[in-house]
């Protein structure tokens, strides 16, 4: 299997870590804010960042942090959203925000709360999950030629690099071009006979 199977099992898992990832966004994003803290959607730059739902998870509901005052919850959320540029600024805004939102407002140890901070839990798994698959995808291929000439050209990452061998496996077994193509099933040739 030459480590083929290796690359097929951490492409594979990838694949269903990022979906399970990516629904749970959805249902975060479609379900949850919505209910407890609609406005926090504009505060989430990127679905592969942890503090966002490292965030929600300790303030799940604007109520938690107006209940705070904004000194002490400037202090306590200083270190949950990471290494942000203008923390500051940030966290101001967040608090502002909270102020006038129109989330629900819960009590901290309702079942509903329990269940937003299970759903957040799953979901930085998740992104811990994937990230570890990705370290080990990079350290298991990073000295291979395929590897290195794949990622050299641009849009193709990691991720992507480690798709490709995965499912083409050893690319020197194709010797033109023209022949990976018609592996993938890209082959645009026209072929026609009379009128058809």
């Amino acid at each position: 299997m030459c480590g083929t199977n290796d690359i097929q099992e951490l492409s594979k898992t990838h694949d269903i870590v990022s979906k399970s990832k990516t629904e749970l966004w959805h249902r975060v994003l479609t379900h949850y804010l919505p209910l407890y803290f609609p406005e926090s959607d504009r505060f989430h730059r990127s679905s592969r960042s942890d503090w966002f739902f490292a965030f929600l998870e300790r303030y799940p509901s604007p109520h938690f942090i107006t209940a705070m005052g904004k000194e002490a919850f400037t202090a306590d959320a200083w270190e949950v959203i990471g290494r942000k540029v203008a923390k500051a600024r940030l966290l101001a805004d967040i608090f502002e925000t909270a102020k006038s939102s129109v989330g629900l407002p819960v009590a901290p140890d309702s079942d509903a709360i329990s269940m937003f901070r299970l759903v957040l839990g799953e979901g930085r798994s998740l992104i811990a999950q994937r990230n570890q698959i990705e370290d080990r995808a990079v350290a298991l291929l990073k000295d291979l030629p395929d590897y290195q000439l794949l990622t050299s050209i641009p849009g193709i990452g990691p991720i992507n690099a480690l798709t490709i061998l995965a499912e083409a496996g050893d690319l020197r077994r194709f010797g033109h071009h023209r022949q990976f193509l018609k592996f993938c099933g890209m082959d645009l040739a026209t072929i026609q006979s009379g009128t058809f």
